[in-house]
This record gives structure tokens, C-alpha cells and sequence, in this order.
């Protein structure tokens, strides 16, 4: 099923360069741009692609402030979770070929499993997410690739 990534009406840079290293990162995600599409137009195209969470990045002077997850259903749509707001953020090197498998840790583990909502992991080939209070980590190998602060 996959995520579907956006951003805020005309993002800046930074806020197109973190909504495409975070596709890259979410098994099975699309990423486009967002255009002059309401939520309800994102809603219907994440659907129209099969996707069951929509993730939205919004900016603050021209830099990424904050993510909100949608849960996309049979007609509607919700919010899902709390707004997170981004303190800071930090891409590494994405290796070209990454797996189509993650996994969740860390102290907010149950949480951020039901915002993504993704299938479980069937091998040992996987991208890890790392949910503290104040970060968010993906990993592959033990080798970092995007880092999130959060303001909590």
C-alpha cells in the first residue's frame, strides 16, 4: 500500500529535498508535487494510487516546520496522530537501492506503527525508524540516513 508524500503549497527547496529523501525511506511511498491541490484533491489522488497514509510536509520561512500524517479510507479521510514539528533535520547519503521494509523502535515504537500503519517485515533487509521524544532516525545497516529533531 504505501505512503504518499507531499508537501505545503509552494515549498522551498529544503522542504522539497526532505519530502524526497522521505520517500525514499517509506517502503512503497509516491512522492508529487503538491501544486495547488486542497486536502480533499490529495486525499482523492493518495487513494486514486492506493495509498493508506498521506504525509504532508508544511514549512515556516522557507524551511520544514512540521509534519501531519491523513489516513486515507473508503470515503473520507482523518487526520491521524499529533502534528510533529521539526526542529531540525539532517539528510545523509541514501544509498541508490534501499529495501521495501521497515521496521519501528524505540520509546515511541506503538505510536509511530500506527501512524505508518506498515505491513510487517518478513526478512532481515530493512530500514529502521528510531521514535525518541525529540528525534526521529532512519537507518540501514547501522548507517544513518535522514534525522529529524522534534520539538515535543
Amino acid at each position: 500500500m504505501g505512503v504518499y508524500v507531499t508537501t505545503s503549497k509552494n515549498p522551498s527547496a529544503k522542504t522539497k529535498v526532505l519530502c524526497e529523501a522521505l520517500s525514499l525511506v517509506l517502503p512503497g511511498s509516491t512522492r508529487e508535487q503538491r501544486g495547488k491541490k486542497s486536502i480533499e484533491q490529495i486525499f482523492r489522488r493518495a487513494k486514486l494510487l492506493g495509498k493508506r497514509r498521506v504525509v504532508l510536509i508544511y514549512e515556516k520561512n522557507g524551511v520544514p516546520s512540521s509534519i501531519c500524517l491523513m489516513k486515507v479510507k473508503a470515503h473520507s479521510w482523518d487526520w491521524v496522530g499529533e502534528e510533529l514539528f521539526i526542529s531540525k533535520f539532517r539528510i545523509y547519503k541514501l544509498p541508490a537501492d534501499l529495501p521495501t521494509e521497515l521496521i519501528v523502535s524505540g520509546e515511541r515504537k506503538e505510536e509511530f506503527e500506527k501512524l505508518f500503519d506498515f505491513e510487517k517485515t518478513e526478512g532481515d533487509d530493512f530500514i529502521e525508524l528510531a521514535c525518541g521524544k525529540k528525534e526521529l532516525s532512519f537507518s540501514y545497516w547501522g548507517k544513518p540516513l535522514i534525522k529529524l529533531g522534534l520539538v515535543s
